[in-house]
């Protein structure tokens, strides 16, 4: 299921805009993602927008659109990409620093 950014006073998208600094162009995307930071990805649904925290490289694989995961390659929601520091994520997610890489 993974670890997924829900900040209680803010929307997801606001909260990656304060904390996080948006990774763009997405191609540039390669792990591990720089030092202190975490990646995040975040995913337009069709009736919600889900923050998911890439906290390993596996998990970060799970992310790309073309992933080899339980999604098909088929997969065209919109991503987003940010890079938050370490501290943020787990201040707004502490269930995921044990498993942080």
């Amino acid at each position: 299921m993974g670890y997924y950014i829900n900040p209680e006073h803010c929307t997801k998208e606001g909260w990656l805009d304060t904390y996080g600094e948006s990774v763009y162009p997405p191609d540039d995307l390669r792990w591990p993602p720089p030092s202190g930071k975490v990646f995040v990805c975040l995913i337009k649904n069709p009736t919600f927008t889900a923050a998911g925290v890439a906290y390993c490289e596996e998990e970060f694989k799970q992310f790309l659109p073309l992933a080899s995961g339980p999604w098909p390659q088929t997969d065209h929601r919109l991503r987003k990409w940010y890079t938050v520091p370490r501290a943020h994520i787990i201040a707004v997610c502490p269930e995921v620093e044990g498993v942080l890489v």
